[in-house]
């Protein structure tokens, strides 16, 4: 029976690359551009094994060569997570207590919220001196109070550009809503105050889990963009519908059968043969994941519900850095002027 799934995802592909063959043919006139993006796909079929790298490869597969420089960061956008050390995204991570919600799981997947494009962020640090006035003198006598780590406001622009976007944005927006919510009622830990984030982005030296709580949020709902439809399940689906890391592999596979196309135009026989098969293997792939990930009459694979959500808006945050009684006891401004509280320890 596998072989057979097998079989027929491929004559799909098959038939799929022989559909884009006829769009290709006025494309000549960029055929340079084209192998530059051909080589990008072609490099992005070797993180098989790791959809998260393979998606994040898609996305940037039209992005020049100094795109990960942080000059040029705003100006494209990743829902993909990553392992990788360097990956400076600025994100939140989704709170244990509500990792088994379906309508978070884009965020799950994606490793937390992560700010698609370069956001702005503005902290401030504040040493807290308080005045004895004296009798008969000209000045004050100024003592030092405390010291305080003040809120971290986040302005965070979000463009939505297909129904995957749109339940990420979806998944984003109810995450910070709950995450200004106690538990209470009927809740299991009933009682517990909001949970605890933790804030990472830019470095070891700059945000590197950063406790913090979300003490508001809010989001503009423009009147003049598009609003694009999608469920809290799209960023689930398969292939057929639209969404998920199986509709970027049907993607990569598309595209790169119509690059075998352009390159058989040109006479490049032995490109067009490899993005073939290039264009084969991801067809092949996206067919049987739809196969296997399928269930008679069941379309997604989260909760139903259709909305509308914005091409275009702005989430702002704010948030407030948070220690423990006892991290404070042992706080050592020797050991965070050397730097090891911010690496390690989360302090800002």
């Amino acid at each position: 029976m596998p072989i057979d799934i097998v079989k027929s995802a491929v004559n799909t592909a098959t038939q799929v690359a022989g559909s884009a063959l006829g769009a290709v043919n006025g494309a000549l006139g960029q055929a340079s551009s084209a192998f530059q993006t051909a080589g990008k796909l072609a490099s992005a079929l070797s993180n098989l094994s790791n959809p998260a790298a393979l998606i994040s490869a898609l996305r940037s597969k039209n992005v020049s060569s100094g795109g990960g420089t942080a000059g040029t960061a705003s100006a494209t956008a990743s829902f993909s997570g990553s392992d990788a050390s360097n990956d400076w995204r600025v994100r939140l991570d989704v709170p244990d207590v509500f990792k088994s919600s379906p309508v978070l799981s884009p965020l799950r997947q994606a490793g937390g919220l992560i700010f698609p494009y370069t956001p702005s962020i503005s902290i401030s640090s504040s040493a807290i001196y308080d005045e004895q006035q004296l009798t008969h003198q000209n000045y004050a006598f100024i003592y030092y109070n405390s010291s305080r780590a003040d809120t971290i406001q986040i302005s965070a622009p979000f463009h939505v550009e297909d129904s995957a976007q749109g339940a990420y944005w979806l998944a984003a927006v109810h995450m910070l809503r709950s995450c200004t919510k106690m538990f209470t009622g009927a809740s299991q830990n009933q009682g517990n105050p909001p949970p605890i984030l933790k804030l990472n982005g830019y470095g070891d030296y700059v945000f590197k889990n950063i406790p913090v709580v979300l003490k508001s949020f809010s989001i503009d709902l423009p009147q003049d963009v598009s609003y694009i439809n999608c469920s809290a399940s799209a960023g689930q689906t398969g292939a057929g519908s639209g969404g998920g890391p199986l509709a970027s592999i049907a993607g990569i596979a598309s595209g790169a059968t119509a690059l075998a196309g352009l390159a058989g135009a040109v006479g490049n026989n032995k490109l067009a043969n490899t993005l073939g098969k290039v264009g084969a293997v991801g067809g092949a792939i996206a067919g049987i994941g739809n196969i296997l990930t399928s269930k008679p009459g069941e379309a997604t694979l989260g909760p139903a519900g259709n909305s509308w959500v914005p091409v275009k808006s702005t989430m702002t945050l704010t948030l407030q850095p948070i220690y423990s009684r006892e991290n404070m006891r042992r706080f050592s401004l020797q050991d965070f002027v050397n730097g090891k509280y911010v690496k390690d320890g989360g302090y800002v």
